[in-house]
């Protein structure tokens, strides 16, 4: 984040048997335990700067009418934020200190702080807001209102509408292209056909200039890391029910592949070098929902496709209507809202497997996760961190159309220390220090 300081763990000070150093007389002693405190101290901060922050993933609850904020290095959530009604979308800036939510029921998206984990500012917005995307120089926001059939152009700078573009119907989600020209809208499509289309914007102009037909009741789009494919989930919704993902090449904005995924697909989302895409799914064996109590009664999925052939490669069981996933900056995790259950699991994507599942508010809809944010100064001792932004990989997030009535009022604020995680500082890392520190002073003797 842009000067932006971070959670991190606490350097704690190391303690050495003075036998190791001893010298013939008490004030060489001394001055070289002096040094080998300095020199330690120096590796130890040679280390740091070379570590990352850990993000944070931002989960909007429609019910809770908050966002639970995670620590993505320890899988807690570390903070609480009230919003506005029925939080259906969320996206966090390039620099990853603001945090954009569109309110459904509030017909606003509500601009938070993410330094301080404070609402800011309240920008009013079309009908209905569910999707929500930043441009990656975070100088614009673009938000769908789904019952307005509109697009709405934030400017960050001074948090007003600047411009509203009519699209098609019933838009849920936006995606933005890399380099911030072209914005890629999904038109679920209304009764009875549910035909869903793709809006293609330019940004420049806030016009469209095509539209790409896709499969019945689109939910998700997201654009892949070198902005060559969108990537569109449809429902396929009654009386279907096959999901599948449409393929749109941005060269053509045709239509180049089709991939079979389980029913009632909600959100999708892709790995940072593009390799992986995956896709949240309420309803992996297509069970007759009315027979079972509906989609809350069953175990929902991720589904993993392989980007080279376009094809089913794995499905990871997740908890109950899960409707949005994101992937961390370094690609190693995948995070998912579970609807139904009101949890977030989390999918380790080295194996497939979920590692980790936590509770967040009631109904949780929506998740985005921050940049990496990369130190080029020293943190001191006492935890104190003096961060300069440097470089960032930017996730892209997904929403899905949901209807749901206000919730109970969310809980209140929760202040936490946003200084610098430190994954790497752990006691091999400090070993090899005071190994080298030791070494350099015998050699100095």
């Amino acid at each position: 984040m842009k000067n932006t300081v971070m959670s991190m763990t606490p350097i704690s000070t190391f303690s050495l048997p003075l036998s190791s150093i001893a010298r013939s007389n008490k004030a060489n002693r001394k001055c070289n335990i002096i040094n080998l405190f300095g020199i330690t101290t120096l590796s130890v901060f040679i280390l740091i700067s070379v570590t990352g922050a850990s993000p944070f993933a931002y989960v909007a609850n429609v019910e809770s009418n908050n966002v639970s904020i995670i620590d993505t290095f320890t899988d807690t959530v570390a903070a609480t934020v009230p919003v506005g009604n029925c939080p259906l979308g969320v996206e966090v800036s390039s620099d990853g200190t603001r945090v954009y939510v569109a309110n459904c029921m509030s017909n606003s998206v509500s601009v938070i702080d993410a330094t301080k984990n404070k609402v800011i500012g309240t920008v009013r917005v079309g009908s209905y807001p569910e999707g929500v995307a930043v441009n990656p120089d975070g100088t614009k926001v673009y938000v769908v209102n789904a019952a307005s059939n509109t697009i709405s152009v934030i400017d960050t700078a001074t948090n007003e509408v600047t411009a509203t573009v009519p699209v098609g119907n019933l838009p849920v989600d936006v995606a933005i292209t890399p380099d911030g020209r072209i914005v890629y809208v999904a038109n679920s499509g209304i009764p009875p056909d549910y035909q869903g289309n793709i809006s293609v914007i330019d940004t420049a102009t806030n016009t469209i200039t095509t539209s790409v037909n896709v499969e019945k009741d689109p939910h998700g789009i997201v654009v892949n890391p070198d902005g060559t494919k969108v990537y569109v989930v449809n429902s396929n919704g009654y009386p279907y029910y096959k999901g599948t993902v449409s393929v749109i090449d941005t060269a053509t904005n045709n239509v180049t592949a089709t991939v079979p995924v389980g029913s009632a697909p909600s959100g999708i989302a892709v790995n940072p070098d593009g390799t992986r895409v995956y896709v949240a799914v309420e309803n992996p064996d297509g069970y007759f929902l009315e027979r079972i109590g509906g989609v809350t009664a069953i175990t929902g999925a991720v589904d993993v496709i392989d980007t080279a052939k376009y094809e089913f490669i794995d499905r990871v069981s997740v908890g109950s209507a899960p409707q949005e996933v994101a992937v961390t900056p370094d690609g190693n995790k995948v995070y998912v809202v579970n609807y139904g259950s009101n949890t977030t699991s989390v999918i380790d994507t080295a194996t497939n497997t979920v590692n980790t599942t936590m509770p967040v508010g009631g109904s949780p809809t929506a998740v985005g996760i921050g940049p990496v944010i990369k130190s080029s100064s020293i943190i001191g001792l006492n935890g104190t961190s003096f961060l300069n932004s440097k470089t960032r990989t930017r996730n892209q997030t997904n929403n899905t159309e949901i209807t749901a009535n206000a919730g109970a009022a969310g809980k209140q604020e929760r202040s936490i220390p946003t200084q610098a995680s430190i994954p790497f500082l752990n006691s091999i890392w400090v070993l090899i220090s005071i190994l080298g520190a030791v070494a350099f002073v015998r050699k100095m003797k």
